[in-house]
């Protein structure tokens, strides 16, 4: 094959094996679609936020020195609260979110994008996984969560209950390459907890109903719950101004990287925490947050999981299977979805990479289409209403709308749009 040489390739892109393109490329394409039509993110929709300083301790104690998180270092910070699911009610119980964003003391453009949760596991261990699970109905992951109940683990413990987003607990799960000035590399995981050592990681936990959540991933309020719809953003604003402001530590988990492959993958498996006792948390800083951002403000934050630098890397994967894959898929597809939000022209690598996958998007919607055009096909209403799959002859619609045709729930075969599914309930193409 002879690569078109007319436009910058995307390094990331370049990488991927024939069946990890096609995984990416129509999920890509499946959240552009809806992307397009809301106008708006897909999870964690609508965020409150912040900006301070983090500020990193003299000492840090079994710690090789890094040019990034060096003792006594500064920087000015922005921390972005939401729910994953539930965009206008923070009653629903429903996973929380901190992204995090470290931006340079000298020049303050972004150095480090952090997308943090509750929960300190994520339940797909790759992107074929994270894939699946979006399309595949409430009966096929309860399935599957019976032959893993590490995952439904991973699903139940991510739900929070909470009067407050500063009184919870936030995990990377994903993992990062860290470089230190010695020339040693350590694979490394990031934690967000309160200033306030009696606020422990149980806090807001969830008792299981049932084998899943709903189908919608976030429970319904409790019919007697009569606090304001977006309580947890007001808390957060209260408390940002007060005297003081909120106050976090930011702690790192740390780990040699493995010398074989095979154990490089299972140190790099989000759905199975660290155990704490071999690798335990340390204390790298204080985040101090003492200013409120406004609506608009936190509305136009774009957390990009790829920001990086070289102290700091994203681990590449190459197949859809390896670990890795689901934080370098996932930095391709944020990127494109906020490309089409904000109405920006896509580059040329990555209008070909949807348009060569096997879902029809219309790109008539993003920035070369007419202010007019634009308005008459998106929508700016937001609501909370997510019916994840419905199943039928014709084909299955996912969250908003979002259209995939030919595709039929069978005893087996394989996930024709996405290249995969969970064994059991099985969605085949027709």
């Amino acid at each position: 094959m002879i690569k078109n040489i007319m436009h910058a390739l995307d390094e990331r892109i370049e990488e991927m094996d024939v069946k990890y393109k096609k995984i990416v490329g129509n999920l890509a394409a499946n959240l552009a679609a809806t992307t397009l039509k809301v106008k708006s993110r897909y999870f964690h929709r609508i965020g409150v936020s912040g900006k301070g300083v983090l500020k990193i301790y003299d000492n840090i104690k079994g710690l090789p020195n890094h040019k990034i998180f060096y003792p006594g270092k500064s920087y000015p910070i922005i921390i972005r609260h939401s729910n994953s699911l539930s965009a206008d009610d923070d009653a629903r119980i429903d996973a929380r979110g901190a992204a995090v964003r470290i931006l340079s003391s000298e020049t303050g453009t972004p150095i480090l994008d952090l997308t943090l949760k509750t929960g300190n596991a994520f339940y797909a261990r790759t992107i074929s996984d994270f894939a699946t699970w979006l399309v595949c109905g409430l009966p096929a992951r309860e399935q599957h969560v019976k032959r893993v109940p590490h995952v439904r683990d991973a699903v139940w413990t991510s739900l929070r209950n909470t009067d407050s987003f500063t009184n919870l607990h936030y995990f990377s799960n994903i993992c990062r390459l860290f470089r230190f000035e010695d020339g040693n590399e350590m694979y490394v995981k990031f934690k967000l907890r309160p200033f306030d050592e009696n606020i422990t990681e149980e806090s807001g936990k969830v008792d299981p109903i049932g084998i899943l959540p709903p189908e919608t991933g976030a429970i319904p309020r409790d019919s007697n719950d009569k606090r304001p719809l977006l309580f947890l953003a007001e808390d957060f604003q209260r408390r940002t101004s007060q005297p003081g402001g909120v106050r976090y530590i930011f702690q790192l988990q740390f780990r040699a990287v493995p010398k074989d492959e095979i154990t490089q993958d299972i140190a790099l498996d989000c759905t199975n925490p660290w155990d704490e006792t071999e690798f335990p948390y340390i204390d790298l800083g204080e985040i101090t947050i003492d200013q409120n951002n406004t609506k608009e403000q936190t509305e136009d934050l774009e957390f990009n999981p790829f920001l990086r630098c070289n102290e700091v890397d994203v681990i590449r994967a190459t197949s859809a299977s390896q670990s890795a894959s689901i934080d370098h898929g996932r930095s391709l597809i944020y990127e494109i979805c906020q490309h089409l939000r904000n109405g920006q022209p896509l580059p040329e690598a990555w209008r070909s990479f949807i348009e060569q996958s096997d879902v029809k998007v219309d790109l008539s919607g993003c920035a070369m289409a007419t202010t007019a055009t634009m308005e008459n096909k998106n929508s700016n209403e937001l609501t909370l209403a997510r019916t994840w799959i419905r199943i039928g002859e014709d084909g299955f619609v996912g969250s908003r709308g979002v259209v995939m045709p030919g595709v039929r729930v069978e005893n087996g075969g394989s996930l024709g749009a996405l290249s995969l599914a969970f064994k059991g309930e099985i969605i085949k193409s027709k």
